[in-house]
């Protein structure tokens, strides 16, 4: 059994299951004028919330070209998590950690992604909020082989609700009897009534990194329903997964779910 059979959910009682679309090919368009890069706008801070992108448009050289896939963003009390597929590494790209708002600008400081915590890193994001959501820029980012590129990305709003349960979390602790789980390492945000989960699972000696985002929604009780729009495990797209929730206090939380008639429950802290 593979991992990915194995541990298709970090949250899974499946209520539903649906065909999910698949993932869209990068489209590219090619011109030869360099994008324009707007001015931001400093008058408000950009809400909290969970934004998918629309498009991004990226010069190197004077050479523009416009990729369309799906991702997510969420910032919340002050963390920031996003994800994707990234059809130019063929690899999950997946990254969360502290984002301040300062005159129009984000400073992002990675704190972790794919492949495991990181530090000594930051970035400055130019953002302008729009009707419909914002505008990123990032001037001169450094790519591989020494190339530098301007990237604008357009995002929409997905929601600006609010939980009790938003914010930056880790696993602390998995209740699980299954042996053949050596390792597990997971990253949760929720913010604006989404969700994204980064894992890294060594499971009978198989090294696996995977991420799913969705909606999310929770009652007074703590019953929740995570409904899947995109991972990297296809039998995870698509599917409805209720959890049981408790907020432990303002820094801890607990899930519980079924999983292969085992509750699992994980013990969350803060980042």
């Amino acid at each position: 059994m593979s991992v990915k059979s194995a541990l298709f959910s970090s949250t899974a009682v499946v209520l539903a299951a649906c065909g999910a679309e698949p993932t869209p090919e990068v489209t590219v368009k090619v011109a030869s004028e360099p994008v324009a890069v707007s001015t931001p706008d400093t008058s408000a801070a950009l809400p909290d919330g969970a934004y998918l992108i629309e498009g991004v448009t990226v010069t190197e050289d004077g050479e523009v070209s416009y990729y369309t896939r799906d991702q997510i963003k969420i910032y919340s009390k002050g963390r920031f998590m996003y994800a994707f597929e990234n059809a130019l590494t063929d690899n999950i790209d997946v990254g969360a950690g502290d984002a301040t708002w300062n005159n129009g600008v984000m400073v992002e400081v990675p704190r972790v992604n794919h492949d495991g915590p990181v530090s000594g890193y930051s970035f400055d994001v130019a953002i302008e909020p729009t009707a419909a959501g914002f505008q990123q820029s990032i001037i001169g980012m450094p790519y591989e082989g020494g190339r530098l590129l301007d990237m604008v990305e357009v995002w929409n709003t997905a929601s600006i609700e609010t939980t009790p349960f938003d914010g930056l979390w880790t696993l602390e602790a998995r209740d699980t009897a299954d042996p053949d789980i050596t390792a597990f390492a997971e990253t949760k945000m929720i913010g604006g009534g989404h969700f994204i989960w980064l894992q890294n699972v060594a499971y009978q000696g198989e090294i696996a990194q995977d991420f799913g985002y969705g909606s999310f929604a929770v009652d007074a009780e703590g019953n929740a329903i995570e409904t899947a729009m995109v991972s990297s495990m296809e039998k995870y797209e698509g599917t409805v997964n209720e959890v049981k929730m408790v907020l432990i206090d303002e820094n801890h939380f607990t899930q519980s779910f079924i999983y292969n008639g085992e509750v699992i429950t994980q013990s969350y802290v803060r980042m």
